[in-house]
């Protein structure tokens, strides 16, 4: 099998490299605003601060009490968070949690990325969808869901 490896900025090939055993899964990414304060936090060291945090608490803690999410062998409730800033205009009709109608706003978010097994049904995935967007505060959540390769783990490790 061939594979391509980066070394530096360059990439280069090698059927030297031995086969990894690959797993199908559904990637599933919750934006989710924070509190200002908790943004401070986390840049201050505490990362625990994300778990009190109202909007990203409740996503997180769902995801550590789901055993459909986030199984990656002997782990459970497995995730990365990676904090950002959303940036979105509220239109005519619209109901924002924050910001005002027709003016910019920018949002410090969270991207909460979880992961689920390709083999879960449909019906499943879309509960667990449901589930999420109810525990989300806003008007319009973003959760995006995509299928991905992932290495699978070793026997034994």
């Amino acid at each position: 099998m061939t594979q391509t490896h980066a070394a530096g900025s360059q990439l280069y090939w090698s059927s030297m490299t031995p086969h990894v055993p690959l797993a199908a899964v559904r990637r599933i990414t919750v934006y989710c605003p924070i509190n200002a304060d908790t943004l401070a936090a986390v840049a201050r060291g505490d990362v625990c601060a994300l778990a009190r945090d109202a909007a990203a608490g409740r996503i997180l803690s769902y995801i550590e009490s789901c055993p459909d999410l986030g199984a990656f062998g002997s782990y459970r409730g497995v995730c990365e968070v990676s904090l950002g800033l959303e940036s979105f205009t509220p239109a005519k009709g619209a109901t924002p949690t924050s910001g005002r109608v027709g003016e910019r706003s920018h949002s410090p978010t969270a991207a909460i990325t979880t992961y689920a097994h390709e083999s879960m049904a449909d019906e499943r995935l879309d509960a667990l969808l449901a589930d999420l967007t109810a525990l989300h505060p806003w008007e319009v959540p973003v959760i995006e869901v995509a299928m991905v390769t992932l290495r699978k783990p070793m026997a034994g490790g």
